[in-house]
């Protein structure tokens, strides 16, 4: 909270709790009907996710259209 009110970090303490809580999806069913199985890893996601917020990625659809924040 602390380096959040001084500017270090670029995301309120809030938000980090909020994705703290985010529930976990089980893959279970989809593996076993439909034989899915995932391309990356927990870690590669939240890479990514990272890396798109970082950048201001976005594409071309209105949700996700790119865009730089603070």
């Amino acid at each position: 909270a602390a380096a959040w009110g001084l500017r270090l970090l670029p995301a309120s303490p809030h938000l980090f709790d909020a994705v703290l809580r985010l529930p976990l999806m089980d893959c279970t069913r989809a593996r076993v009907e439909l034989g899915w199985r995932p391309v990356r890893d927990a870690t590669q996601v939240m890479e990514e996710f990272l890396l798109g917020l970082r950048e201001g990625a976005g594409a071309d659809t209105e949700p996700l259209r790119g865009r730089k924040v603070g």
